[in-house]
């Protein structure tokens, strides 16, 4: 897990600030130049991923919203606050397509929900359940290995977010809310199925892992990232701006004290010797 961001109010946040699912104990990962950088903080996460491992409908927990963890939620959806994951040092993204150009374009996290209606009697609702894309290729298999030995690499990740108002059914014990549907087709489900978080309420996290192969190289994994043209990708160079900034200030303060401290003075005069 990383952080949440918003292109309106360019101020990032921890993920774990926001009332999600969290693990008992929570590890940071060790960062590298890039994380460091654009201000990421990266920590363990209650998902679990398996390789090549297909999850359907899986729960990650169950959160009781208090009043003020709902207002968080609100707050979020009406700021356009976007959620960043990261798998394999990969951020998170997502497919969309424009509403101008009818283009399918890539954009970096997810959103953490989305409102509908009129001010004044707007709906905010929370996407607790996310569809988990992992690409990756198969490698090459060696001399004497079989296919149990084939080992792979991730080249893409991505998610589909959908809100839901889970149910459970009776006789199954299962979420029925997951029953004969999948993926964003969930999402468009009838209004009264999305999670609201405008109250207090049970929230039930969710998730599917879909491992996709694919033909992207590992060279070109990252190409979906550097072609993305999204305001989204502002507040992305915009944290990494103002980390620069955060780290080179101290230094800057310090050589204008002490240029102030210590002004330019006169050399000394040395006197001359041997004259009469």
């Amino acid at each position: 897990m990383s952080k949440v961001t918003s292109v309106k109010t360019q101020m990032p946040y921890d993920y774990y600030s926001l009332p999600y699912c969290k693990p008992d104990v929570l590890k940071p990962n060790a960062e590298n130049l890039g994380e460091t950088v654009s201000g990421d903080r990266s920590e363990n996460s209650i998902y679990k991923l398996e390789m090549k491992l297909n999850v359907d409908c899986e729960i990650a927990c169950a959160v009781d919203l208090k009043k003020g963890d709902a207002k968080a939620f609100v707050h979020a959806i009406e700021e356009d606050y976007r959620v960043h994951w990261t798998v394999d040092n990969l951020p998170v993204g997502m497919e969309s397509v424009a509403a101008s150009t009818r283009e399918e374009t890539f954009e970096r996290g997810f959103p953490v929900g989305f409102k509908q209606g009129m001010k004044g009697s707007t709906k905010h609702y929370l996407n607790n359940h996310v569809r988990i894309i992992i690409s990756y290729n198969d490698d090459e298999l060696e001399e004497g290995e079989t296919e149990a030995d084939r080992t792979g690499k991730i080249v893409g990740f991505r998610v589909e977010p959908a809100s839901i108002k889970h149910t459970t059914n009776p006789v199954t014990k299962r979420l029925s809310s997951c029953e004969n549907s999948n993926g964003m087709n969930r999402a468009n489900m009838d209004g009264v199925s999305h999670m609201s978080v405008d109250r207090p309420d049970t929230v039930l996290f969710t998730y599917d892992v879909v491992w996709e192969l694919t033909e992207v190289p590992w060279t070109n994994r990252w190409d979906a990232y550097l072609t993305a043209e999204s305001t989204n990708e502002k507040i992305h160079w915009f944290s990494i701006t103002n980390s620069l900034m955060v780290v080179c200030a101290p230094s800057l303060l310090y050589i204008l004290i002490k240029s102030m401290s210590d002004p330019l003075s006169p050399p000394p005069i040395t006197p001359i010797s041997g004259l009469i």
